[in-house]
């Protein structure tokens, strides 16, 4: 463990000890470790090791940009921990790829190196490549989206909004114009300075600055705004002299992105060690990364498209017009037959049937009618690429849509009718209902750790996203003693949908509770969360009215309260979480499976209550149903990975968020008696007494 920059402690020493005999038997370890565990650094200091030793790479994917940073960081630790001695271990050691070709590609970059005046900034490490010049010597290159990366979604609203695929083919069309202009052959269309500015020196002066401070992705895009270079293409080229790259998870789960990560690595997946963190995400993001939706809002926006760019015919005598009108009266039509409260199952070809019996015709009439929409959306594309603009058209996307639903497996899909939140909006959509249909490359590398706080049943992630049965499972007690946490439920209350209705005085006596609570321990910081908004706005009466008011709380105490608004900005969340932070006895309000009651650090007593209005079952949906159905056939437990798996995760996230480190208290309170299902995932709950004059004691350690 001669990586680990810290002093070690027994939870990180048995998170290292069982990494490291993974990697030596290339297995697939999944670990659940509590909040303050150090999970990160104890993932770092063995794979970093272990890559040095036998030519490997790591990737470590976060489900945001954010969590890049904490990676980057402890990266640098390792590096300033590396003393010559450790140095001498690596610097010989052989890698397992074609060692003539590496060879080569090193001595042409360090021979364009020497010669690389950057006016004293910083000196660039001799050696460089991934396992050159040991671990001091290494370099961490945080990956991030064009959407962050490049500098003109700044200069133009318009790309703020791109998709991954439209912003590559927009800045592919620039990169090809800057390119033509810089070889005196200039095409006449829009170009990319930032670009032209890598091209004049290859990005070496970023490389040598970078190769030295390892920067974070914020960094790196900081200092090449100064020189005015492109940063996406400056972490592009840093890519495979990097040992350790951090990215979101859709640089490897998405296949066309991952094709290009593995290039620009250069390396194929079984020279990686894949590091997943948060892994409890990774399930739903497979999910909605496979599923394909269409909404009556995109095919509105295709009637504009035609206004704007022209309408066409596509079989006599119907034209892009007439397509999209009778598609959205199909909708209209599934949605009056299969639509039940939030969503409905429907046949897969209930789309495809309805369009025939509008256009009296057969199927493969249709088919060819959307694959002439899709040549016609392919031009606007063009068009659009060929001005300088965001590549992106209706048109494509609806006919796109129309005929990828018709060659779907739906054996793995779930169709459906969905209403939107706008009113009158409607979505058909194929939910993916097996994320291990794409989590499943993750077999293909040498092995992979999947790391979270909250991750039981263990045995279902690991089936869920399709790794060996015989898979490692480690799951570590919390890093804090259990007296220094209460947990306890209230066994009269609860949200059950069905209670909740017939007794209207039921929301009246969560109110009680919270005040009973808040009442008592007012200098404490203190967050509620609920299971939706609208409960949410129940409970508390701070219904949003249609002229934008908001009706005051039902609550009458004097705390400062921060309450999360349905459909806030990721910057708004996040000024509202430090001022709740910088308060003292604040309140703040907030969902379950939300931005505040998962990741976002409280450190110290910037919370000490967490309290929890029921449990957040999935809602009975047709989705939800047919999630259930599936892994019921699929493992024989739809209800324990489908309904009681993600409640639990969601429940421990929250109490999670109150305590990090050995000398923290938290107190945690599950209004709800179905919470007595939960002692699996919360040993040490106990019944709520309607004491609260034991929480001051508690805090105090007394009890």
């Amino acid at each position: 463990m001669g990586l680990f920059p810290y002093d070690i402690r027994p939870i990180q020493r048995s998170i290292m000890d069982n990494i490291q005999s993974s990697l030596i038997s290339g297995d697939h370890i999944v670990i659940e470790a509590g909040t303050g565990s150090g999970k990160t650094i104890s993932a770092l200091a063995p794979t970093i090791s272990y890559a040095y030793g036998h030519g490997k790479r790591v990737l470590y994917l976060t489900r945001t940009n954010s969590q890049q940073k904490q990676v980057v960081e402890e990266f640098r630790r390792i590096r300033a921990n590396s003393g010559p001695e450790v140095e001498k271990k690596y610097r010989s050691v052989p890698c397992d790829k074609d060692s003539d070709i590496v060879d080569e590609v090193m001595k042409e970059i360090n021979s364009e190196l020497q010669g690389v005046d950057n006016n004293g900034d910083v000196e660039l490490p001799d050696p460089v490549g991934p396992w050159e010049g040991g671990p001091s010597n290494g370099l961490c290159t945080a990956l991030q989206g064009r959407n962050n990366m490049c500098p003109l979604t700044g200069e133009e609203p318009e790309f703020i909004t791109g998709t991954p695929e439209e912003l590559s083919k927009m800045c592919s069309e620039r990169k090809k114009n800057t390119s033509s202009k810089m070889m005196g052959k200039p095409t006449g269309g829009k170009e990319c300075r930032f670009y032209s500015a890598y091209l004049m020196d290859d990005g070496m002066e970023m490389r040598q600055w970078a190769a030295k401070a390892c920067p974070t992705a914020e960094q790196l895009f900081s200092k090449c705004m100064r020189i005015g270079i492109c940063p996406y293409e400056v972490t592009k080229v840093m890519l495979s002299d990097a040992v350790l790259v951090t990215a979101p998870y859709i640089y490897f789960l998405s296949p066309f992105i991952r094709r290009r990560l593995l290039e620009w690595m250069d390396c194929s997946p079984e020279d990686l060690i894949v590091v997943v963190d948060e892994a409890h995400n990774l399930a739903q993001f497979a999910r909605e990364l496979s599923s394909i939706s269409l909404s009556t809002n995109t095919m509105k926006l295709a009637l504009l498209e035609v206004e704007s760019m022209g309408d066409h015919r596509i079989g006599k005598p119907y034209t892009i017009t007439n397509f999209l009108d009778v598609c959205l009266k199909a909708m209209s039509e599934i949605s009056d037959e299969y639509l039940i409260d939030e969503d409905g199952l429907v046949p897969p070809s209930a789309f495809s049937e309805a369009l025939m019996m509008l256009f009296r015709t057969n199927s493969s009439r249709i088919d060819q009618m959307a694959s002439e929409m899709l040549h016609h959306g392919q031009a606007v594309l063009d068009q659009k690429k060929a001005m300088g603009k965001l590549p992106r058209s209706y048109i494509h996307k609806v006919a796109l849509f129309y005929l990828t639903w018709q060659e779907l497996e739906f054996e793995t899909f779930s169709p459906l009718i969905v209403k939107g939140r706008r009113k009158g909006e409607l979505s058909l959509e194929a939910h993916a209902m097996d994320p291990s249909q794409i989590t499943s490359v993750i077999l293909d590398t040498h092995s992979s750790i999947h790391l979270s706080g909250t991750l039981s049943p263990l045995n279902e992630y690991r089936d869920t996203i399709g790794l060996p049965d015989d898979a490692p499972l480690l799951k570590l007690p919390p890093p804090f003693p259990l007296s220094n946490r209460k947990v306890q439920f209230d066994q009269d209350l609860t949200t059950n949908f069905e209670i909740l209705n017939k007794d209207p005085e039921m929301k009246m006596l969560f109110r009680e509770r919270i005040l009973e609570v808040l009442g008592s321990t007012g200098k404490r910081n203190t967050a509620v969360f609920f299971p939706s908004f609208d409960l949410l706005n129940e409970v508390l009466g701070t219904q949003e009215l249609e002229d934008g008011t908001t009706l005051p709380m039902y609550l009458d105490i004097d705390r400062e309260f921060f309450i999360e608004r349905r459909g806030s900005p990721q910057s708004d969340v996040m000024d509202l979480a430090n001022e709740f932070k910088n308060s003292s006895g604040g309140v703040l309000v907030s969902v379950l499976g939300g931005r505040l009651s998962e990741g976002m650090d409280f450190p110290g007593n910037t919370l000490e209550i967490v309290m929890i209005i029921g449990i957040p079952y999935p809602k009975p949906t047709a989705r939800q149903r047919a999630l259930s159905s599936f892994y019921d056939i699929k493992f024989g437990k739809g209800w324990e990975y489908t309904v009681h798996a993600p409640a639990a995760r969601r429940l421990l996230q929250a109490v999670g968020r109150m305590i990090r480190s050995e000398e923290e208290r938290g107190y945690a309170l599950l209004l709800d008696k179905r919470a007595k299902h939960f002692h699996t995932e919360f040993p040490d709950l106990s019944p709520y007494t309607g004491d609260v004059s034991i929480l001051e004691r508690f805090f105090e350690g007394k009890v």
